[in-house]
């Protein structure tokens, strides 16, 4: 069946205020908003929006441009513009250079809780998270929140040992990020993290709570933090970001 989108009318008080290729933009961005075009759809090319919104094959694009750029839709050759966020997100970028960088990234957006629960340690997860097989440990899961636009932008695990239980009421009742939390619980400061990055598929329910297309591509990064003269993290972190929605940068120095 052929959506229709209503055509935007033109005229000089309008071309004196924004561009039509903006005009275009928004009218598109309000027909996913309000699911005529919902996550997974198709937008109609660049020669049916041509006709629908007598604009140029340019300004068509532009468009689509457009709302690429504020993360409404993803362009694939052979497929088209497929719409993979009904609202705009917000893209969060950090350059990581040093330990600094990445807890002072983890403070800038803010945590909501979404369940608290005790977990026994598989083999699978001790090996990913530093503990031990068997062992128990608290995990918090969590949104990140753009404070900004109030979406949320990503997924966290948070894997607290037994003796942090203490803070849990406090993660997301303050804007204050986890790591300073436990900081000022029991003095002891992070010295040293363990990173690794890899990809994945997202799954189905998280993908649900963040808004993301279904089984659409995310970047993984587990996070294992440690104090000084402890040879275990105290705590560990497993997050996931929907694709486009982060950005990380480094800068490495050879060695001489």
């Amino acid at each position: 069946m052929r959506r229709s989108v209503p055509v935007v009318g033109r005229s000089q008080a309008q071309d004196a205020r924004k561009p039509r290729y903006v005009e275009v933009a928004e009218a598109l961005a309000e027909a996913i908003s309000n699911g005529t075009y919902p996550v997974g759809s198709t937008l109609p090319s660049e020669a049916e929006l041509c006709s629908r919104f007598s604009v140029s094959r340019f300004t068509a694009r532009a468009a689509l441009g457009a709302l690429q750029k504020k993360g409404y839709l993803s362009r694939k050759p052979k497929v088209g513009s497929v719409v993979v966020a009904k609202d705009v997100q917000t893209k969060y970028s950090v350059l990581v250079n040093s330990t600094a960088d990445l807890l002072r990234f983890s403070g800038s957006t803010t945590v909501r809780p979404v369940r608290v629960e005790d977990v026994t340690l598989d083999a699978g997860q001790a090996a990913e998270l530093g503990g031990v097989e068997g062992e128990l440990w608290i995990k918090v899961s969590t949104c990140r929140i753009s404070p900004d636009t109030g979406l949320a932008v990503s997924w966290a695990e948070y894997y607290l040992r037994p003796d942090l239980r203490p803070i849990v009421p406090l993660i997301g009742a303050k804007r204050r990020p986890v790591y300073a939390l436990i900081e000022e619980f029991n003095g002891r400061s992070i010295v040293k993290i363990e990173q690794k990055v890899e990809a994945c598929m997202l799954p189905k329910a998280i993908a649900k709570i963040l808004g993301a297309p279904l089984r659409s591509p995310a970047l993984r990064a587990i996070h294992r933090l440690y104090s000084r003269d402890d040879p275990r993290p105290f705590y560990s972190v497993l997050s996931l970001y929907p694709a486009g929605r982060f950005h990380m940068a480094q800068t490495l120095t050879r060695e001489t």
